[in-house]
């Protein structure tokens, strides 16, 4: 990065504060990409843990993000959210959340974060919940990231599965629109990257 930094190209430079010459603290946003999508109806979670798509389970057009030309030394970190409700008469579902990055362009992703969510249908109304997962500042180094010869891409998807339970449901569109209500929720799914100092 080439210093000065400014708001425009006519712009004061953009300082620290006291007016030394700016320096970014660890953890400082470079880039970020993100998606946020409504799939078609509700979705059941799927047994095997699936690729999550715009339009459900099973598609093989992944919901993926993409940075381009990553860095060993630079990290990264991530997040995948949605709602989720359990319309079930089990006493609980749960729901699996992973996170994959690839550094090959897509061929093959390794599992980075995976989270557990429990979600209750013994209550009334039944339970629905915003669930998530994180991946915290990593390297690139650490994601495969190689300067000597350069990687072209850092991609991110996110799969899910139901190991205990059989109607956890991904929803996104309210009753009047063929969806389980969710009250409080939105409804959609959001997934970032974000590539830090």
């Amino acid at each position: 990065m080439t210093l000065p930094v400014r708001y425009s190209p006519s712009g004061s430079p953009i300082a620290n504060g006291g007016g030394a010459i700016l320096n970014f603290g660890a953890g400082a946003r470079l880039r970020l990409t993100e998606a946020q999508s409504v799939m078609g109806g509700s979705q059941a979670v799927p047994a095997t843990a699936d690729v999550i798509s715009p339009d459900g389970f099973g598609d093989p057009d992944a919901l993926v993000l993409s940075l381009a030309a990553p860095k060993e030394q630079l990290q990264y970190r991530a997040k995948l959210s949605l709602d989720v409700l359990n319309e079930s008469t089990n006493a609980s579902a749960e729901v699996v959340l992973y996170l994959d990055t690839s550094v090959d362009g897509g061929t093959t992703y390794t599992n980075r974060a995976k989270c557990v969510h429990k979600i209750g249908a013994d209550v009334v109304p039944q339970e629905a919940r915003n669930v998530d997962v994180y991946l915290p500042l990593i390297l690139g180094v650490s994601l495969g990231v190689d300067d000597s010869t350069p990687t072209a891409s850092l991609k991110l998807r996110a799969r899910a599965n139901a190991p205990v339970g059989t109607l956890a449901f991904v929803s996104s569109l309210p009753t009047s629109g063929g969806g389980s209500a969710v009250s409080g929720c939105n409804g959609t799914i959001h997934m970032e990257l974000e590539e830090c100092f």
